[in-house]
């Protein structure tokens, strides 16, 4: 995750909410992030987020929403 408030604490649900808009900006603008040559970059900070969030669930039951 990211430290997002210039403390030691990674909060899950910010992160969640930023990825959320990040991944359906990408979606509807497309061309924009394309022809301003940032779609991999947007693609590659998603992927972060997600695999950040997929480690952070760690069996069936278990989910880390904060850390630190």
């Amino acid at each position: 995750g990211y430290y997002d408030a210039g403390d030691h604490v990674k909060f899950g649900f910010p992160m969640a909410f930023t990825a959320t808009m990040l991944a359906w900006g990408l979606i509807d603008f497309e061309s924009g992030y394309s022809s301003a040559g940032q779609l991999e970059y947007g693609r590659a900070a998603l992927k972060w987020a997600t695999d950040y969030f997929i480690k952070c669930h760690t069996s069936a039951t278990e989910f880390y929403g904060q850390v630190g």
